[in-house]
């Protein structure tokens, strides 16, 4: 009798990937790219963003967002507004560095989901409005934390290398 090892599952562990590296290069590059012109837009404001998040958020948030969202934003975020719209840019601007870099990307990538579940409920949206496309960001962004896109042209792919090699290295010493 011959045994026989089962076929593999199309992603052998959480580490492995069945896509395409180039296929996960392309939802990575999106969202750098969004966050890094979001960003640079606040940089950019001239009356600065936290007078511009202060609108956003009385004029939308406390209007249409999702009712416990609207008390969060009226008890904590909208008194400490400036901390905020701080928060904000640094978190925008992690976001587009680690997805364009390909650096801590799983890292980004959660910091890119909390961030859009807040301006989905900021807007107070279903996930599957048609005029949502924080829903379809936080898509992106799931796969981008539940596949290889930073070994994909990354700087996590090239750290990756290295540190299987130098661990190929010991074992062999």
């Amino acid at each position: 009798m011959e045994l026989r090892q089962a076929s593999p599952p199309l992603a052998a562990s959480a580490h492995e990937s069945a896509v395409p590296t180039i296929a996960l290069l392309i939802p990575r590059l999106y969202l750098g790219v969004v966050f890094g012109v979001a960003v640079l837009a606040k940089l950019q404001a001239p009356a600065g963003f936290a007078k511009s998040l202060a609108g956003f958020l009385n004029g939308v948030a406390l209007t249409q967002g999702f009712g416990w969202y609207q008390d969060l934003v009226r008890g904590f975020i909208l008194p400490h507004v400036g901390l905020f719209a701080t928060l904000v840019v640094l978190g925008e601007a992690c976001v587009a560095v680690t997805m364009l870099l390909g650096l801590f990307t799983r890292a980004g990538a959660a910091l890119a989901i909390f961030l859009l579940l807040n301006y989905l409920s900021a807007k107070g949206m279903a996930p599957w409005s048609p005029a949502s496309n924080d829903a379809a960001d936080i898509v992106l962004a799931l796969t981008v934390a539940w596949t290889n896109a930073g070994r994909s042209f990354g700087i996590d792919g090239v750290w990756n290398r290295y540190a299987r090699k130098s661990r190929g290295s010991r074992l062999t010493a």
